[in-house]
């Protein structure tokens, strides 16, 4: 339904021909290395490959393709690794039709495009403080299920260091037990499931 509306709205668009829709990430990895299109509308959450991994595929073998993605998961982590992996829009499904064909016909002439609902959580996430390279890979250890001293062997650092760092992610992420933590870091796209 999602690809059916949004292949709609976007043959409305005047100058604009869809060349081509698919049902999952492989598929689409093969589609913009066949066609070659000025720009692919991708969602995040795709069977085979994700958004993020299409992108990155995108980019070897069609560099002049510009990405646009729609996603229903509002995670800023994931925003910003798709702004890092070079996506030129991202827009949420929640967004309006007029929303997202302005903003693919901006994609598509060069711009950058940042969708109103995916600006709002960029900003709301914003006000918590980056994690350390120290924190992330705390916290990637805490969802391994390692316990303070096995996070301190398996990182070289003294348990205490382990707690102080678990503290501070507590704090960052406004978590007040370790299976919080988990459910933030996983919904904020600081590790994944």
């Amino acid at each position: 339904m999602t690809a059916e509306g949004t292949r709609a709205a976007i043959a409305s668009m005047n100058g604009f021909d869809v060349v081509g829709i698919v049902t999952n990430g492989i598929e689409a990895i093969a589609a913009v290395k066949r066609l070659k299109p000025d720009c692919a509308v991708l969602d995040i959450a795709m069977p085979g490959a994700s958004g993020l991994e299409v992108l990155i595929e995108a980019r070897r073998w069609s560099p002049q393709t510009r990405i646009a993605i729609v996603t229903g998961s509002p995670s800023a982590g994931i925003f910003r690794q798709l702004v890092d992996a070079g996506a030129q829009g991202i827009f949420l499904k929640s967004s309006s039709v007029e929303e997202l064909r302005d903003g693919i016909r901006d994609v598509a002439s060069g711009r950058k495009v940042v969708g109103a609902g995916v600006e709002n959580i960029l900003a709301e996430a914003s006000g918590n403080s980056e994690l350390s390279r120290r924190e992330t890979e705390v916290l990637q250890c805490i969802a391994r299920g390692l316990s303070n001293p096995g996070i301190a062997g398996q990182l070289g650092i003294s348990p205490k260091t382990v707690d102080t760092h678990r503290t501070s992610l507590m704090r960052k992420l406004g978590a007040h037990s370790t299976a919080t933590l988990l459910v933030r870091a996983i919904r904020d796209g600081l590790i994944d499931v």
